[in-house]
């Protein structure tokens, strides 16, 4: 009874998110003060719930994306003008949230028609999938590149999200901390190679707060822009988030507010939300939500 009630509220979620959204794919130059846009296309379809952009290396992503009623993942190829576009999972449910795990494996989170939710782990080549947990209905997540194995999730428990790490191999979970948010990142490796950042919704004012993998001490890092999850890092220790058509970049080290460094509004993106930067910080993906 009780995992079904996580589920209810995992699609409680979904249902409310999934408005017509778009992904955009931008061409950059990112300087001290604001971002240039060499170029910009739509890389998803313009209708229907696509989202959710993660980047496998300088010139691959992938996204969810809808395709029939239901959402699949699709690995995208940037490819100069001959950018390439596969689906590379199909189920009978809906696939969130991908991240390449391994060569040939990424992760997502599953929604079947019956209302179960998991976490799995596909297999690209042999088209084949496992669920690493069945004891915790994880709602977002993230994994250390840093120690093998260990994946970083906000949980669904007691009508909120909580945030845990998990070990694939052993399945044991650490609570970390309550009433977390979706957005979990890395934190570039100047400040710790072992930090994720992750939101903290307890106050009014939601947090950017870290914690640390070595010792599981957690700290704040700085307030967020507006109540808006949605961030990502840049190589150089400063973090983007936005503001309807607007990017805003804040260096905890140097800034005490954020700064506004791009308006995207002449590119047709006019409520942006998910976003993720490549490596080599000059390819962003957003969601532009409609």
């Amino acid at each position: 009874m009780r995992l079904l009630s996580y589920c209810l509220i995992f699609v409680s979620i979904i249902s409310f998110s999934q408005t017509d959204s778009e992904i955009h794919l931008l061409e950059i130059v990112v300087t001290s003060n604001k971002v240039q846009v060499l170029d910009s296309k739509i890389i998803s379809s313009k209708i229907g719930y696509n989202n959710q952009p993660s980047f496998i290396n300088n010139n691959q992503l992938l996204f969810s994306t809808e395709r029939n009623g239901q959402n699949d993942i699709v690995q995208y190829e940037i490819n100069n003008g001959t950018d390439e576009f596969k689906f590379i999972t199909s189920t009978d449910g809906s696939e969130y949230s991908p991240i390449q795990y391994k060569k040939n494996k990424v992760t997502a989170v599953s929604l079947d028609k019956n209302g179960v939710q998991h976490l799995r782990i596909y297999d690209v080549k042999k088209n084949t999938f496992k669920v690493p947990f069945d004891d915790k209905v994880i709602g977002y997540y993230n994994y250390s590149k840093k120690i093998k194995n260990l994946i970083i999730s906000s949980v669904l428990e007691n009508n909120e999200l909580a945030l845990y790490s998990s070990n694939i191999k052993t399945k044991k979970h650490i609570y970390i901390d309550n009433n977390t948010g979706r957005s979990i990142h890395y934190v570039p490796n100047k400040f710790n190679e072992k930090k994720f950042s992750y939101i903290s919704k307890k106050d009014t004012i939601w947090k950017i707060k870290y914690v640390d993998l070595t010792t599981y001490k957690t700290g704040f890092i700085a307030n967020t822009l507006n109540n808006n999850e949605d961030i990502c890092w840049l190589k150089d220790g400063s973090i983007i988030s936005s503001k309807n058509d607007k990017l805003y970049k804040f260096n905890p080290k140097t800034d005490k507010k954020w700064i506004e460094i791009c308006n995207l509004s002449e590119y047709g993106i006019n409520n942006i939300s998910r976003i993720a930067i490549n490596p080599n910080n000059d390819k962003l993906a957003l969601v532009n939500s409609k």
